[in-house]
């Protein structure tokens, strides 16, 4: 017998994960015991700033394909899945990235390089499942067998 799968809760469970993710930025901001709170380093904002943007667009394209679409199964659960892990993992590369842009943070050539590699993994991990998703969901609807 086959189940139907349920959207809702596919699109309820990633927005949480989704929000996870920006959580995770927010605390990993940080602050200095003997600042002000008033005072805002400028440089860490960005950093944050830039990453919760990315993962806002991330968001939106993940919001899109559950407009463009009524087909859910098993694969599609399994590369959001996939998706969603990528999307948790990726936002801090990205925001040591920035930080070590605006030089609030010393990487080494080594690191800056292993930093691009992963980051590289990531964009690619991420577009892949996109892509295997709507692959996926357009190759049933067009044919249902």
């Amino acid at each position: 017998m086959k189940f139907l799968h349920n959207i809702s809760r596919i699109e309820a469970f990633s927005d949480a994960v989704f929000a996870f993710a920006a959580t995770l930025l927010v605390v990993s901001v940080g602050y200095e015991e003997s600042s002000s709170v008033i005072k805002i380093d400028w440089l860490v904002f960005l950093g944050f700033g830039v990453s919760f943007f990315v993962l806002v667009a991330l968001w939106w394209l993940h919001y899109n394909f559950f407009r463009r679409t009524n087909y859910m199964d098993g694969w599609i659960i399994a590369v959001n899945a996939i998706l969603l892990f990528v999307v948790l993992y990726y936002i801090f590369p990205l925001k040591s990235l920035i930080n070590s842009m605006t030089g609030l943070q010393r990487l080494s050539f080594d690191e800056i390089s292993s930093l691009f590699q992963l980051y590289s993994l990531g964009f690619l991990l991420i577009f892949s499942c996109f892509s295997l998703m709507y692959y996926r969901a357009y190759k049933k609807t067009r044919n249902p067998i």
